[in-house]
């Protein structure tokens, strides 16, 4: 019974997408069957490579929901009706590593053609506001909180520009963070088409606009609020905020964005320094701040815990469903994907039965927490930031904190799942006759965690700080501000 509803769940996603053709300007137009063919590829792509494609949807249920795709697929149709169709098919990964890429030229096109919604809109948990006006109109609309959008909820419109993009398991809010800003306007587009107007319902007026092209509404954007000048970014932070706490930001595990820091270039020596200066002052609370902090390079998230937690087994296990596919819909030129090389498929990884393949314990990263101790650890009170951006390595580290009961968590729900993730080698899968790129993960990376949180969910902060929108549009730093008070409170008792 489970299995049937399960099934007419996921097909619902497409009979709610099954409108009239929406209209997406002078794009070309592409014949059914190439694009059959197309969908053939990314079925075999998604089946035969990506190593987590069945961790949360069963095989049965994807391939019920290709089968509707295909009868779908019943015309010629552009490139957005194309991706209209395919891209909750990726989305059925349940993974954010799977990502769906328009092709370049149609991108351009839709920057210079559409027509888009003319503000900039933030969701600040799951309410939605505006926050600058791109209009011809210059009324005054920033903080102001939307109910509905040409009659439909905040809640309406995530759950339907949401299917055109994966996410890691269960968890709702990151699709809330991945569409504001500016992908807010560009996946209302993508879902439906362009719009001569939008109806905005906010909660003290209801106001008209035109649509405006993306250039028109960035000449309005700098002509009402101008640029400041700002210092360059700095992925890696470190301060002392009074006498006994201190903040270390760790926004970037990537080794090539930490490189182009003008400061701390380098993870490990700012680690040194940093928890150095942490044990020479007798710091007692720390806070880490991961809230923006994607992932990168891997072992970043091991280096940084080495500091602050005990050694354990931190994986259950890395898998990568097959070293290379061979994907052929039995016309087009076949296309191979393959995931490490001879060196890494032969001394870091054994050949299962099945033919997967399973990292070994003790070799390259493998699958312990870390291998060497920094000379020093910090034994205080740690406060982890985490937010729906927290992915990847990012939300690794965030798992390893949580699962050793290592920290207080504060903030909102981690983007990346609590059980693992697939990441890892993704190389990229072009669709031949549509132009769209799919990437395909090839590693499986199993945690070994407490069962602490529901399946398909990350770390959930012990103390959810959403801002106020006076808060966001002024800037304050909501949670480091909380994790103040609290430290201050538990002083006091």
């Amino acid at each position: 019974m489970k299995s049937l509803l399960r099934k007419i769940y996921l097909l619902s996603i497409f009979v709610s997408s099954s409108l009239l053709a929406q209209d997406y300007g002078d794009l070309t137009i592409i014949e059914k069957d190439l694009l059959q063919r197309d969908l053939e590829l990314l079925y075999q792509g998604l089946n035969e490579f990506h190593s987590g494609m069945y961790w949360y949807t069963p095989k049965d249920s994807v391939d019920a929901a290709f089968e509707k795709a295909k009868e779908m697929i019943d015309r010629d149709m552009n490139v957005l009706e194309f991706h209209k169709i395919i891209a909750p098919l990726v989305g059925l990964s349940r993974e954010d590593h799977t990502d769906i890429h328009l092709p370049y030229e149609v991108e351009e096109i839709v920057k210079e053609e559409a027509k888009l919604l003319p503000f900039i809109p933030v969701f600040l948990g799951q309410e939605l506001y505006c926050v600058k006006n791109g209009a011809s109109d210059d009324t005054k609309i920033e903080g102001k909180k939307i109910v509905s959008i040409n009659g439909i909820s905040p809640n309406e419109l995530v759950e339907k520009m949401g299917s055109l993009f994966a996410s890691d398991g269960y968890i709702k809010r990151v699709k809330y963070s991945d569409l504001s800003g500016f992908n807010f306007n560009r996946y209302f587009f993508y879902y439906f088409g362009n719009q001569e107007r939008f109806d905005v319902v906010f909660e003290d007026s209801e106001i008209s606009f035109n649509s405006l092209k993306y250039a028109d509404i960035i000449d309005n954007l700098e002509s009402r609020y101008p640029r400041k000048e700002s210092q360059p970014d700095e992925c890696l932070e470190f301060k002392m905020i009074n006498d006994k706490v201190a903040y270390i930001g760790l926004h970037d595990f990537s080794n090539e964005t930490i490189k182009e820091n003008e400061v701390n270039s380098n993870l490990k020596e700012f680690l040194d320094n940093s928890f150095a200066e942490i044990g020479a002052k007798k710091i007692e609370n720390l806070i880490i701040d991961v809230s923006e902090n994607t992932g990168g390079t891997e072992g970043n998230e091991n280096l940084v815990y080495s500091y602050v937690g005990d050694n354990y087994q931190k994986y259950l296990k890395v898998r990568a469903k097959a070293q290379k596919a061979i994907l052929d819909n039995g016309i087009d030129i076949p296309i191979q994907v393959s995931t490490f090389g001879f060196f890494e498929r032969v001394f870091v990884n054994k050949k299962m039965s099945d033919g997967s393949y399973e990292r070994k314990k003790n070799v390259g990263i493998g699958i312990e927490a870390y291998s060497k101790e920094p000379n020093y650890r910090f034994t205080g009170n740690a406060y982890v930031i985490i937010h729906p951006v927290t992915y990847s390595g990012g939300s690794e580290f965030a798992n390893m904190m949580a699962t050793t009961d290592r920290a207080t968590f504060v903030g909102q729900e981690t983007g990346g799942g609590y059980y693992g993730n697939t990441s890892g080698y993704s190389p990229r899968l072009p669709l031949p006759h549509s132009g769209i790129e799919v990437d395909l993960p090839a590693l499986q990376f199993m945690m070994n965690v407490q069962d602490k949180y529901p399946k398909g969910r990350g770390v959930i902060p012990d103390y959810e700080v959403i801002p106020t929108i006076e808060q966001y549009m002024n800037g304050e730093d909501v949670e480091v501000e909380f994790i103040l008070d609290l430290i201050e409170q538990t002083n006091n008792k």
